[in-house]
């Protein structure tokens, strides 16, 4: 098997663990959506490309480990996991809590249960999806070198209640604050 092919375990409510061999470069759209029993996964050196929505609703995903070849992890790979506490691996920030991808920050380990959150300084792109639903953070730093942020990136942070979007950000994509209901103050600067 060198292909987990778009959606194969999908919707496999009982799937508690799986083992993905060596032999597998490549991890299809929607794999192992809404396996809401999963509760880890380690992905070999093998594996180069890991599609969109992938784990999309694991929500009892605590932990992800991502190997070193892997080039390409697609959009909301790891939405939903609302258990997810640590990335390790390639792409994982120096305290586990976010996945970037060439300076992008994907995703947002939403069950670290992290009130506070300063983005890491080599971000330049918050990407889409990357907090939504993070319903205990109260307040997000972002650093200088953000220029984007990303469609609906902060999206039902209920707990959320001040942001300041540095002069560098020149983007904020379609619903980036939709639904964070106890924003109360946002400052927007001059270059979006």
């Amino acid at each position: 098997v060198t292909t987990i092919g778009d959606y194969t375990f999908a919707n496999c409510t009982s799937l508690t663990s799986i083992t993905i061999p060596d032999s597998v470069t490549t991890i299809g759209y929607a794999t192992f959506w809404a396996c809401s029993s999963l509760t880890s996964v380690t992905i070999p050196d093998s594996v180069t490309s890991i599609g969109d929505q992938v784990f999309l609703g694991c929500r009892s995903l605590t932990s992800v480990s991502i190997g070193d070849s892997v080039t390409e992890i697609g959009d909301q790979a790891f939405e939903g996991c609302s258990s997810l506490q640590k990335f390790n691996g390639k792409f994982a920030s120096e305290d586990g809590r976010c996945l970037i991808v060439d300076d992008t920050l994907m995703s947002f380990a939403i069950g670290c249960g992290a009130t506070e959150y300063v983005i890491p300084p080599s971000v330049t792109v918050i990407g889409n999806y990357a907090f939504y639903r993070c319903f205990s953070l109260t307040s997000v730093t972002i650093p200088d070198s953000v220029t984007t942020i990303g469609h609906q990136s902060f999206n039902q942070c209920t707990g959320l209640t001040s942001v300041v979007i540095p002069d560098s950000v020149t983007i904020i994509g379609g619903y980036a604050f939709s639904g964070c209901n106890s924003l109360t103050s946002v400052t927007i600067p001059n270059s979006v």
